[in-house]
């Protein structure tokens, strides 16, 4: 069974600008016919750059390995299921994804 889709419970977003103390403050407001990225910018020092990547290093691969492994050895013994039904399918359903 599938629960219906409440919208009348969704969460309302309170966008607050962070202070260079760490305070919050108000939302900053862009002023008609300026670009948002004259409001809000980001940017990483290098250090936070380099522990950025570093973290992303130590985490891994973001996918699974072993099974990445598993499959294939199953595809290199022949042992590896093909629908090409169902990847024709996909095919299609990509490539009228694209046409729309």
């Amino acid at each position: 069974m599938v629960d219906p889709i409440n919208s009348s419970n969704v969460a309302k977003l309170r966008p607050q600008t962070v202070q260079t103390d760490g305070t919050a403050g108000t939302p900053a407001r862009a002023q008609p016919g300026q670009p948002v990225s004259a409001v809000d910018q980001v940017r990483l020092s290098d250090a936070a750059s380099v522990k950025m990547a570093e973290r992303m290093a130590d985490a891994g691969p973001p996918f699974d390995a072993a099974r990445v492994s598993r499959i294939r050895q199953a595809v290199a013994d022949g042992q590896y299921p093909v629908d090409a039904q169902r990847i024709t399918d996909s095919i299609f359903q990509d490539y009228s994804a694209l046409m729309r």
